[in-house]
C-alpha cells in the first residue's frame, strides 16, 4: 500500500467501523478506528409534534416534541431539550403554525435557552393578526434559525409565552378534500455545522 496511488485502490466493502485510519496529529503519525471518527461527523436531529401546544400567558414554557424525524448524535431528552453530543457551532432552525382566535392582534414571544439560562438576544417576537370570524382563526407559520457554539453534553430549549389565552401552535389532521398531509404544530431541527 505504500506505493499505491489511493485512486489505483479497489472500492471498501460495507464498513463495520472498525477499520483502521491513518492520522497526522501533533506531527506524528497515528491510527484510529473509523467508528472513533463518528464524534467528528456533523451531528444533526429533526423532531416535530403533532399535538396541539397550548402555552401560557403568565410565564414562557417550552416547545416539545413527540417526534423524532431523524436523530445522529443529537438527542431529545425530556422532551424539549435537544443535547449535543461534541463541541461544535450548530444551527438550530424551528418553525411553528400559530393560531389566534382573538378578536384583537396579538403577539408571541420566542427565545432559547442553553442548560436552563436564558440567551441574551434570542428572543423574537411574532406579530398575530385578529382571527378572520369567529369560526376562522388566524394562522400563520413563523420560524427562525440561530448559529450557536455549544460544548458537549449542553442541551437547547425553545421557550415561548403569549399575550392571549386565544394563541395556540395546533397541529392539524390530513385532509381528504382536497386531499393534503397532515401539519405539526412546531418543527425543529439541528444541525453541527463545525
Amino acid at each position: 500500500m505504500a506505493d499505491q496511488k489511493i485512486s489505483a485502490m479497489p472500492s471498501a466493502a460495507t464498513l463495520t467501523g472498525a477499520e483502521l485510519v491513518p492520522l497526522v496529529q501533533s506531527g506524528a503519525n497515528v491510527k484510529t478506528t473509523l467508528s472513533t471518527l463518528h464524534a467528528f461527523n456533523l451531528n444533526h436531529g429533526a423532531w416535530q409534534d403533532n399535538t396541539t401546544q397550548s402555552g401560557s400567558t403568565v410565564a414562557g414554557v417550552p416547545f416539545t416534541f413527540n417526534t423524532t424525524d431523524v436523530a445522529d448524535g443529537v438527542t431529545l431528552v425530556s422532551g424539549s431539550q435537544l443535547t449535543v453530543p461534541v463541541d461544535g457551532v450548530y444551527n438550530i432552525q424551528w418553525s411553528g403554525q400559530f393560531q389566534n382566535l382573538d378578536v384583537a392582534p396579538q403577539d408571541a414571544i420566542i427565545w432559547l435557552k442553553i442548560d436552563g439560562t436564558d440567551v441574551v438576544g434570542s428572543a423574537g417576537k411574532v406579530g398575530l393578526s385578529a382571527r378572520k370570524n369567529p369560526s376562522d382563526p388566524f394562522h400563520g407559520v413563523f420560524g427562525w434559525n440561530y448559529f450557536l457554539s455549544l460544548t458537549a453534553g449542553q442541551y437547547v430549549e425553545l421557550y415561548w409565552y403569549k399575550t392571549s389565552a386565544n394563541i395556540t401552535l395546533p397541529a392539524y389532521a390530513a385532509s381528504t378534500s382536497p386531499v393534503y398531509p397532515s401539519t405539526a404544530s412546531v418543527i425543529v431541527t439541528v444541525n453541527q455545522v463545525g
